[in-house]
């Protein structure tokens, strides 16, 4: 990836993080965001909890959300050891792909938190 996409994609996700916690757009993107982990993050984290319930192993809500906070967290640092990682052999262009995945793992949980709270502040 190019300086100059790399500096431009940057820009375009920092208006987009910006336009989550407008009334609107940032309404939009929480109800889009409540779909996506209703479907994609909620069913399954339930089917697993039930498999782990019927073997004898009984988890809490809490104790499931910190498991998927610590997965997140373990892909924010495989993310910043891969640019270290890149970086240290010369290569510049991998290490600013790298580096946007962790630009997007970093502002994805932002526009979360201010496009929900946008969704429950526009709500009538």
């Amino acid at each position: 990836m190019s300086q100059r996409a790399f500096i431009t994609l940057l820009i375009l996700l920092a208006v987009l993080v910006a336009l989550s916690a407008t009334p609107f757009p940032g309404a939009m993107i929480g109800f889009l965001f409540g779909v996506a982990i209703a479907f994609f993050i909620a069913g399954p984290a339930m089917l697993v909890g039930k498999v782990l319930e019927n073997n004898g192993i009984a988890i809490s809500g809490e104790t499931a959300l910190w498991v998927l906070a610590g997965f997140y967290a373990l892909l924010i640092l495989f993310a910043a050891f891969q640019i270290w990682r890149r970086l240290q052999r010369q290569d510049p262009d991998q290490a600013r792909s790298a580096g946007m995945r962790l630009a997007l793992l970093v502002a994805l949980p932002a526009m979360a938190w201010l496009s929900v709270n946008a969704m429950q502040e526009a709500w009538p």
